[in-house]
């Protein structure tokens, strides 16, 4: 398939998936239902309808306000639908149109959203992890068949191990400072990362941790953070792991090669 299309095709599912996931990150923290009731105005109560529902257009249109009763609808669904356009066209340009490319969306999608409520709620719905978990070990599994490569399923779930146990002697070790909900996100992460190649899970993982790092000593010297603030961890994990999928090979190859 040519670039074009792949690139247009990761913008369009990426635009579409992110409207979706405006609801997700609504309601699965508070415990509802993704299918229903549908989607209405927070303010109003209005039922949203097609007009209202077209990725970035409906916003643009309608100045980010509700159609009915003119509330401000905030700048979520946007930032929302744009951050999965990007990540999505992102792997559609690592992966082009090879047969694993909606499973990574798969991933595109979940990191999406948990980085949204851990950054807003310091959690990581389990509901949304172990979804992706499933949906992406099916996807992964299809698109190594199609491949002829079944050797990377093992790989992959290798690679889930691995993820598990470092990050859980990580949770023992840190007596609490860490969530569990860090824990859980680290079988999904290894996963994908050990679909690719085995050697890029802790790489995924030490690019977490080095992130993570960095962003406390920053805050801590603009003193906008102390010692014992606390920090959403989650997407630390996750621009490590994104990072991994597109460095992370090579960073084994320079390991091996040293």
């Amino acid at each position: 398939m040519d670039t074009t299309l792949v690139i247009l095709a990761c913008i369009v599912m990426g635009l579409l998936v992110g409207s979706f996931l405006t609801v997700v990150v609504d309601r699965v923290p508070r415990g509802g239902s993704v299918v229903a009731p549908p989607s209405a105005c927070g303010a109003c109560g209005h039922r949203l309808t097609a007009p209202d529902l077209v990725p970035i257009v409906s916003w643009v249109v309608l100045r980010g306000k509700c159609r009915h009763c003119g509330h401000p609808i905030g700048w979520e669904p946007i930032i929302i639908e744009v951050a999965t356009a990007t990540i999505f066209t992102l792997f559609g340009l690592e992966f082009g149109a090879d047969a694993v490319l909606p499973a990574f969306w798969i991933l595109g999608a979940a990191l999406v959203a948990l980085v949204w409520i851990d950054l807003r709620e310091f959690r990581l719905p389990r509901e949304i992890t172990y979804t992706a978990f499933a949906m992406g070990t099916i996807a992964l599994t299809i698109a190594a068949f199609l491949n002829d490569e079944p050797e990377r399923i093992w790989k992959a779930l290798v690679g889930a191990g691995i993820a598990l146990a470092i990050m859980g002697l990580i949770y023992l070790g840190s007596r609490g400072q860490m969530g569990d909900g860090d824990v859980r996100l680290a079988p999904l992460l290894g996963l994908y990362l050990g679909y690719l190649n085995l050697g890029t899970v802790p790489i995924g993982l030490f690019l977490g941790f080095l992130i993570g790092a960095v962003v406390g000593v920053v805050a801590m010297a603009v003193g906008s953070a102390g010692r014992k603030t606390a920090l959403p961890f989650g997407p630390f994990l996750a621009l490590g792991t994104v990072l991994a999928i597109f460095i992370g090979p090579e960073i084994v190859d320079l390991i091996w090669q040293s």
